[in-house]
Protein backbone atom coordinates (compact mmCIF):
# COMPACT_ATOMS: atom_id res chain seq x y z
CA UNK A 1 0.00 0.00 0.00
CA UNK A 2 1.31 3.40 -0.84
CA UNK A 3 0.83 5.31 2.40
CA UNK A 4 1.83 8.59 0.80
CA UNK A 5 -1.53 8.83 -0.94
CA UNK A 6 -3.66 8.11 2.15
CA UNK A 7 -4.31 10.19 5.24
CA UNK A 8 -4.06 8.56 8.66
CA UNK A 9 -7.89 8.43 8.86
CA UNK A 10 -8.08 6.69 5.46
CA UNK A 11 -5.44 4.17 6.54
CA UNK A 12 -7.45 3.37 9.66
CA UNK A 13 -10.68 3.05 7.66
CA UNK A 14 -8.98 0.68 5.22
CA UNK A 15 -7.61 -1.37 8.12
CA UNK A 16 -11.08 -1.67 9.68
CA UNK A 17 -12.56 -2.74 6.34
CA UNK A 18 -9.83 -5.36 5.88
CA UNK A 19 -10.43 -6.81 9.35
CA UNK A 20 -14.20 -6.83 8.76
CA UNK A 21 -14.28 -8.21 5.21
CA UNK A 22 -11.44 -10.74 5.24
CA UNK A 23 -10.45 -13.74 7.33
CA UNK A 24 -7.10 -15.47 7.36
CA UNK A 25 -6.87 -19.26 7.38
CA UNK A 26 -3.64 -20.25 9.12
CA UNK A 27 -3.69 -23.82 7.75
CA UNK A 28 -3.84 -22.83 4.09
CA UNK A 29 -2.23 -19.39 4.47
CA UNK A 30 -5.02 -17.83 2.43
CA UNK A 31 -7.15 -14.76 2.82
CA UNK A 32 -10.87 -15.31 2.23
CA UNK A 33 -13.75 -12.93 1.78
CA UNK A 34 -16.06 -12.99 4.83
CA UNK A 35 -18.95 -11.91 2.65
CA UNK A 36 -18.65 -14.37 -0.25
CA UNK A 37 -16.39 -17.10 1.20
CA UNK A 38 -14.05 -16.92 -1.81
CA UNK A 39 -10.29 -17.07 -1.63
CA UNK A 40 -8.62 -13.74 -2.36
CA UNK A 41 -5.92 -14.64 -4.86
CA UNK A 42 -4.76 -11.17 -5.77
CA UNK A 43 -3.31 -10.18 -9.11
CA UNK A 44 0.06 -8.98 -10.25
CA UNK A 45 0.51 -5.26 -9.83
CA UNK A 46 3.63 -3.76 -11.29
CA UNK A 47 6.69 -5.73 -12.33
CA UNK A 48 8.13 -6.69 -8.94
CA UNK A 49 6.26 -9.99 -8.57
CA UNK A 50 3.94 -9.08 -5.69
CA UNK A 51 0.24 -9.92 -5.67
CA UNK A 52 -2.18 -7.07 -4.89
CA UNK A 53 -5.86 -6.60 -4.13
CA UNK A 54 -7.88 -3.58 -5.20
CA UNK A 55 -9.70 -1.57 -2.55
CA UNK A 56 -11.70 1.62 -2.67
CA UNK A 57 -11.73 4.36 -0.03
CA UNK A 58 -14.21 7.02 -1.03
CA UNK A 59 -13.34 7.80 -4.64
CA UNK A 60 -9.76 6.54 -4.37
CA UNK A 61 -8.84 3.22 -5.95
CA UNK A 62 -5.97 1.66 -3.96
CA UNK A 63 -3.76 -1.34 -4.67
CA UNK A 64 -2.82 -3.13 -1.45
CA UNK A 65 -0.14 -5.82 -1.60
CA UNK A 66 -1.65 -9.13 -0.56
CA UNK A 67 1.06 -9.73 2.05
CA UNK A 68 0.28 -6.31 3.60
CA UNK A 69 -3.43 -7.21 3.70
CA UNK A 70 -2.65 -10.53 5.42
CA UNK A 71 -0.39 -8.74 7.91
CA UNK A 72 -3.13 -6.18 8.65
CA UNK A 73 -5.79 -8.85 9.18
CA UNK A 74 -3.56 -10.99 11.42
CA UNK A 75 -1.75 -8.28 13.40
CA UNK A 76 -4.48 -5.62 13.42
CA UNK A 77 -2.14 -2.90 12.14
CA UNK A 78 -0.22 -1.89 9.05
CA UNK A 79 3.50 -2.71 9.09
CA UNK A 80 5.67 0.16 10.29
CA UNK A 81 8.66 -1.05 8.26
CA UNK A 82 9.04 -3.28 5.22
CA UNK A 83 7.69 -6.83 5.06
CA UNK A 84 10.14 -9.55 4.11
CA UNK A 85 9.25 -12.95 2.68
CA UNK A 86 11.59 -15.14 4.73
CA UNK A 87 11.90 -17.92 2.13
CA UNK A 88 12.31 -15.41 -0.72
CA UNK A 89 9.11 -16.52 -2.52
CA UNK A 90 6.95 -13.44 -3.14
CA UNK A 91 3.91 -15.64 -3.77
CA UNK A 92 4.17 -17.37 -0.35
CA UNK A 93 2.15 -15.01 1.84
CA UNK A 94 1.68 -17.23 4.90
CA UNK A 95 1.95 -15.14 8.06
CA UNK A 96 4.80 -17.32 9.38
CA UNK A 97 6.74 -16.48 6.21
CA UNK A 98 6.41 -12.71 6.76
CA UNK A 99 8.50 -10.58 9.07
CA UNK A 100 8.81 -6.86 9.61
CA UNK A 101 12.33 -5.64 8.86
CA UNK A 102 14.19 -2.45 8.05
CA UNK A 103 15.07 -1.62 4.44
CA UNK A 104 18.72 -2.63 4.92
CA UNK A 105 17.73 -5.99 6.45
CA UNK A 106 15.36 -6.59 3.56
CA UNK A 107 18.12 -5.90 1.02
CA UNK A 108 20.39 -8.44 2.73
CA UNK A 109 17.78 -11.18 2.22
CA UNK A 110 17.73 -10.88 -1.58
CA UNK A 111 18.02 -14.15 -3.46
CA UNK A 112 20.80 -13.93 -6.02
CA UNK A 113 20.62 -15.98 -9.20
CA UNK A 114 23.02 -18.89 -9.40
CA UNK A 115 25.87 -17.64 -11.55
CA UNK A 116 28.93 -19.76 -10.93
CA UNK A 117 32.33 -18.17 -11.15
CA UNK A 118 34.17 -19.65 -14.15
CA UNK A 119 37.29 -20.46 -12.10
CA UNK A 120 35.73 -21.77 -8.88
CA UNK A 121 32.38 -23.09 -10.09
CA UNK A 122 30.65 -21.39 -7.14
CA UNK A 123 28.82 -18.05 -7.08
CA UNK A 124 30.39 -15.31 -4.99
CA UNK A 125 33.64 -17.25 -4.49
CA UNK A 126 36.73 -15.92 -6.25
CA UNK A 127 40.22 -17.36 -6.66
CA UNK A 128 42.73 -15.32 -4.68
CA UNK A 129 46.38 -16.32 -4.57
CA UNK A 130 46.60 -19.92 -3.36
CA UNK A 131 43.13 -19.75 -1.76
CA UNK A 132 39.66 -18.35 -2.22
CA UNK A 133 37.91 -15.19 -1.10
CA UNK A 134 34.38 -13.94 -0.60
CA UNK A 135 33.21 -10.34 -0.31
CA UNK A 136 30.36 -9.29 1.95
CA UNK A 137 29.60 -5.58 1.97
CA UNK A 138 33.09 -4.00 2.15
CA UNK A 139 34.69 -6.94 4.01
CA UNK A 140 36.80 -9.66 2.41
CA UNK A 141 37.23 -13.14 3.87
CA UNK A 142 39.88 -15.65 2.80
CA UNK A 143 39.67 -19.46 2.86
CA UNK A 144 41.78 -22.37 1.68
CA UNK A 145 38.78 -24.38 0.45
CA UNK A 146 36.26 -23.04 -2.09
CA UNK A 147 33.35 -25.01 -0.62
CA UNK A 148 34.09 -23.70 2.87
CA UNK A 149 34.13 -20.17 1.41
CA UNK A 150 30.74 -20.71 -0.23
CA UNK A 151 29.33 -22.18 2.99
CA UNK A 152 30.42 -19.11 4.96
CA UNK A 153 29.01 -16.85 2.24
CA UNK A 154 25.59 -18.46 2.66
CA UNK A 155 25.82 -18.09 6.45
CA UNK A 156 26.56 -14.38 6.11
CA UNK A 157 23.24 -13.76 4.42
CA UNK A 158 23.83 -14.29 0.74
CA UNK A 159 21.36 -16.89 -0.52
CA UNK A 160 21.15 -18.41 -3.97
CA UNK A 161 18.27 -19.91 -5.91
Amino acid sequence: MNKKHLTEAEQQELLLRMKKNYTYDAKSGRLTSSRYGRTIRGKMHGNKGYLAVDCRIGKKQIHVHLHHAIWAVCKGRWPKQQLDHINGNKQDNRIENLREVSASENRMNVLHPWKPNSKTGLPGVNKHGSGYQIKVASNQYHFRDRYLAFYHLTLLGRRYK
